[in-house]
């Protein structure tokens, strides 16, 4: 069997990139929700601002490159808004700015821009901000201080550690898992309301636009390592609880572990590729210097996707390069 070699991004049917990133953005947007509810207009003001930066910076680069200045497709403005939603409400109006100016510059318009972008630029971006300043990457909000947030200024807030960073320390997050679903602790803007997070992957996953079986084996592996190795004083099933529910694990398996580019193109392929993500997430978490590790494990990954899809490959006997799955 012969595969014909063709371009990304892989598609099927009717679907177009443009419809698959309408969705993404919409999915996106409602996590904006509750935050907003909770900490006023702040989390939309920076959605807004970080995804107009990274859609005029598309636009010029692309005129440096005499390239269509469209973005029609609304990538860029995914990708700014999944930085936003990795970060903390109380950062700076210029931190998720400047890593979605890294991730359009860098991870994504060198490469050919929309399809053809090895890495996943929003975790690329987030993991460029993460490592220049991981004392505004990881100073979370308390939402329980009742301190208002300004929605445009900079201004000093109370201060909490998240159960991220408590599971670090080795110490038992002080919230049970159970209320760790309504997203009222400290973390980043859009990975703490589990359950919200849940509901947009399953419209991703009836949608086809997100693939169900990366997300599931993410989880899966993520879940027997917290399992045989819990990192508390604690019963196996407590572990996983408190693994899958605190820092940013679960939001980068419905967004950002599941993106079509970055991710191989067999069934088989995907399925090994999120274990693969899954257990990196893990050894980040007990062996990385931050409380979270999800974006680097997401870029590892993402380097070995084509390995994984030549295996796949190999071992079928197919020949060429895949050009749908």
């Amino acid at each position: 069997m012969t595969l014909q070699k063709m371009r990304g991004p892989f598609i099927r049917r009717e679907t177009s990139v443009a419809s698959m990133m309408r969705d993404v953005l919409f999915a996106l947007a409602l996590l904006l929700i509750l935050p907003v509810i909770r900490f006023g207009p702040r989390p939309a003001v920076m959605a807004a601002l970080t995804a107009a930066v990274c859609a005029v910076t598309e636009i010029l680069f692309n005129l440096v490159q005499t390239k269509s200045t469209g973005i029609s497709d609304c990538s860029s403005m995914v990708t700014g808004l999944i930085i936003v939603l990795l970060m903390p409400v109380n950062a700076p109006m210029w931190l998720p700015s400047a890593a979605g100016g890294f991730a359009i510059l860098v991870a994504k318009g060198p490469f050919g821009s929309t399809g053809r972008n090895p890495f996943n630029p929003a975790a690329a971006g987030f993991a460029f901000a993460a490592i220049c300043w991981p004392q505004l990457i990881f100073s979370y909000f308390n939402p329980e201080s009742g301190a208002v947030l300004p929605p445009f200024a900079n201004s000093i807030v109370p201060l909490a550690a998240s159960p991220a960073a408590v599971l670090k320390s080795g110490l038992k997050p002080g919230i049970v898992p159970f209320e760790m679903l309504w997203g009222n602790f400290p973390g980043p803007i859009g990975t703490t309301t589990v359950l919200v997070v849940g509901a947009c992957g399953l419209y991703l996953f009836l949608k086809r636009t997100a693939r169900l079986e990366i997300t599931v084996c993410f989880l899966i592996a993520a879940a027997l390592i917290a399992a045989l190795f819990p990192r508390i004083a604690c019963d196996p099933l407590t572990s996983v609880k408190y693994e899958l529910l605190s820092g940013s694990l679960f939001f980068c398996s419905v967004f950002l572990v599941t993106d079509p580019v970055t991710s191989p193109h067999t069934a088989f392929g995907r399925c090994l590729y999120g274990a693969f993500a899954g257990v990196l997430v893990m050894l980040f978490r007990f062996y990385g210097a931050f409380e979270q590790g999800a974006a680097f494990a997401v870029l590892i990954a993402n380097a070995c996707a084509p390995l994984i899809d030549d295996i796949i490959c190999r071992a079928k006997g197919w020949r060429g390069e895949l050009s749908e799955a």
